[in-house]
């Protein structure tokens, strides 16, 4: 059944390992090295957005006609316009961003009214209630559910893009959260493309030819956040304590970063090199950093299907991220 896709992802991605080159000096985004914050010495293409968005769409869009699989996961016509309009939209913010640099508070205000407008269209996506396992009874959020469900996909939005810091980590990390996806059946259809996508971008991401952006980590969070949503909503594929355990590494180090920098009294935006991947590869290596991050998350998601007690497993993962840190943090102080 898939045949087709794997096929047509071939094929529409001939003319960009063949013209590589061209087609980046063509668009003209680039990361451009410095001898502060970035880890790489030479201007890197940020094209791996763009990538990711081409196939995505074109192969999306072409099912329309093959009728592959898409239609399944979305029953009538208007189910189309809120996915469509919030893919589409945070990749050109992204994608912006990485040209012109946009201000923190910006594109903050855009992922905003950009989430507001795809719930307000789709109440499907709007998280009402939370159900722990240690609960007798579920959260309900009633009036909250709308800014609870916007500060959530916002806070991922922002964790996904500072979790972006070596080559690979959030390639990996991605096709770790799709494969869950697939497990579970969740938009088989969609996850396949981008894994494919993902593969080919590792590729070009270990030989430091393509990075990422934030056109691509505002396209992979709005997509991982609409599925995790949608199923939550329509399926209960997922419960909130598995939610948090899958996206915890980034969210407690946005966290963590937060706080620090408020205690410092610089912005909460404000970029810095003291993330957690950059703590480990100062004393370890870019490699052995992202061996150890992706452990951990591998770790923590495999407990949580053979541990029972969940909010013991969230204590555990909580633990977990702060023996890291204490480990590897400078006691000397970082330099910003």
């Amino acid at each position: 059944m898939y045949d087709k896709v794997i096929f047509l992802f071939i094929i529409l991605n001939i003319p960009i390992i063949c013209f590589y080159d061209q087609i980046n000096s063509r668009i003209n985004i680039f990361d451009k090295a410095d001898s502060i914050r970035k880890l790489h010495s030479k201007n890197v293409p940020l094209f791996g957005g763009i990538m990711i968005f081409y196939n995505f769409l074109i192969i999306t869009i072409f099912d329309l006609f093959l009728d592959i699989k898409q239609k399944d996961y979305f029953l009538y016509v208007k189910d189309y316009l809120p996915f469509f309009f919030g893919l589409i939209s945070c990749f050109i913010v992204g994608l912006y961003d990485d040209k012109f640099n946009l201000s923190a508070y910006k594109k903050l205000f855009l992922n905003f009214l950009i989430i507001f407008i795809v719930i307000m269209i789709d109440d499907t996506l709007v998280v009402k209630e939370l159900s722990f396992s240690f609960f007798d009874r579920p959260i309900k959020l009633n009036n909250f559910s709308y800014f609870f469900t916007i500060l959530c996909v916002l806070l991922f939005i922002n964790a996904f893009n500072m979790f972006d810091g070596i080559n690979l980590q959030t390639g990996f990390y991605c096709i770790t959260i799709l494969l869950i996806f697939l497990f579970k059946n969740i938009y088989i259809f969609f996850n396949i493309i981008l894994i494919l996508s993902l593969l080919l971008f590792l590729f070009y991401n270990y030989y430091n030819k393509a990075f990422l952006g934030d056109s691509g980590t505002q396209l992979l969070a709005f997509l991982i956040s609409y599925q995790i949503i949608k199923s939550y909503n329509l399926e209960n594929s997922f419960s909130p304590e598995e939610i948090f355990i899958i996206l915890s590494i980034p969210g407690l180090d946005m966290l963590r970063l937060f706080v620090y920098r408020i205690i410092k009294g610089d912005h909460p935006f404000k970029p810095d090199i003291n993330h957690l991947h950059h703590l480990i590869s100062r004393k370890l290596g870019n490699f052995i950093s992202l061996i150890i991050i992706q452990s951990i998350i591998l770790i923590n998601i495999i407990l949580f299907y053979f541990v029972d007690d969940k909010l013991i497993l969230l204590i555990l993962n909580l633990s977990s991220y702060i023996f890291i840190y204490l480990i590897f943090k400078n006691k000397k102080g970082i330099k910003n």
